[in-house]
């Protein structure tokens, strides 16, 4: 109790030719840790031991305090200084129980002096990948590795991983291809995971067509339109403009709807015109244009190519049936017998003595051409694609 005696008295209580400097250290569990320690004394005094002691420090005193360079203790803890001026200790091993306070005393030819107490923590293993979590794209990110004890290891000694492939440099500028789960490891130790978000306004616009084809006075038209975006498009806008030129200015366009599908029923030609979509999120938008050109329901030209066939095609069929009949008329009445006996052809045209030539054509049939829907190339022209920032408004589009 002697001794707890004197540290009650003189802590805190310094000569000033005689300190102690050492500082207070965090280590893993497990692992081993060297506590550097350095003294200095007065002239003329004499240091003939120091000694290190742990406990839990209490206001006024000590708790449980024990001799830590014991023999009991000797291996796992080490005193790897002297008395000419080094007080190192070094702990092999560490356990939970090694945290706690720690101070030393010298003992000189003269007193005995006592240091103020150091804390050493005890950690689990481990470090944490310090990343964030949501980045525009363009934005300058930084990858931090953290560890519990010692803080930030140096960079250059980290190593970073982006879905188990190698990253180059912790500091970079945020593209799409940036997005995906960080990891660094240091030491032998491996971080958890974070995922890295990188968000970008809408690109890709597209505006598709439904039916393709020509579009005629009357029919019904789908206009779609697809974008990519993150996060995704939260707003569709359809603006239109009369007439096959592009507008010369955005305020003449006219908002006709909302929504990814714009539905066009009984068409008419005076809704020939651009057909513009904005795709919207909340870091801004991208435009997508289609020229539609509605034509009248008149007979184009194709349509009288195909009737003029038609026609054709009938006549020369009836020409050469006449002619297949008049080819297989008998000339003797035993002519007539035997050919109406195994013809089917042969027994309609003798179904009297003297035939009518009207009979004759009256067994020829047309049957029915089936019904053909011409689907010229679709009339879809000058799509036009835009991006652009927040800053950018609707009147800055080129279309």
């Amino acid at each position: 109790m002697k001794i707890l005696g004197i540290f009650l008295i003189i802590q805190g209580v310094w000569s000033s030719d005689l300190a102690v400097e050492y500082q207070s250290q965090c280590a893993f569990k497990g692992t081993s840790v060297t506590i550097p320690c350095s003294y200095s004394h007065p002239h003329g005094n004499r240091v003939t031991l120091v000694t290190w002691y742990r406990g839990e420090p209490l206001p006024g005193g000590w708790a449980g305090y024990t001799f830590i360079n014991s023999t009991s203790m000797k291996g796992h803890f080490q005193y790897l200084g002297d008395t000419s001026g080094s007080c190192t200790l070094r702990i092999n091993g560490l356990l939970d129980s090694d945290q706690a306070g720690y101070f030393v005393i010298l003992k000189t030819n003269d007193k005995d002096f006592t240091s103020p107490h150091i804390t050493l923590t005890v950690q689990d293993p481990g470090i944490t990948a310090v990343v964030p979590t949501v980045v525009k794209e363009r934005d300058m990110v930084r990858l931090i590795c953290k560890s519990k004890c010692i803080g930030y290891p140096p960079a250059n000694v980290v190593l970073w991983s982006r879905d188990g492939k190698a990253v180059a440099s912790p500091t970079f500028q945020a593209g799409l291809d940036d997005a995906g789960s960080y990891q660094c490891a240091w030491e032998g130790l491996q971080s958890n995971t974070v995922t890295l978000d990188v968000q970008y306004l809408p690109r890709n616009t597209t505006v598709w067509v439904e039916p393709q084809g020509e579009l005629l006075k009357g029919n019904s038209v789908n206009l779609t339109c697809s974008s990519a975006a993150n996060p995704p498009v939260h707003n569709y806008t359809w603006w239109w403009y009369s007439g096959t030129a592009p507008p010369p200015a955005s305020s003449m366009l006219d908002l006709i709807g909302t929504g990814q599908v714009l539905h066009l029923a009984s068409l008419v030609t005076s809704q020939t015109g651009y057909y513009l979509c904005q795709a919207t999120n909340t870091l801004g938008e991208s435009n997508s244009s289609a020229l539609l050109q509605i034509k009248g329901t008149t007979l184009g030209r194709a349509s009288i190519f195909i009737r003029s066939g038609v026609v054709v095609t009938v006549l020369v069929a009836l020409t050469v049936l006449v002619c297949f009949c008049s080819r297989k008329q008998p000339k003797t009445k035993e002519n007539q017998h035997s050919m109406a006996t195994s013809s089917p052809i042969g027994r309609s045209l003798n179904s009297s003595t003297n035939p009518d030539p009207d009979s004759m054509y009256a067994n020829v049939h047309m049957s029915s051409l089936p019904n053909r829907s011409l689907t010229p190339p679709q009339v879809l022209n000058d799509v036009h694609t835009h991006d652009s920032g927040q800053e950018r408004d609707f009147g800055e589009t080129d279309l």
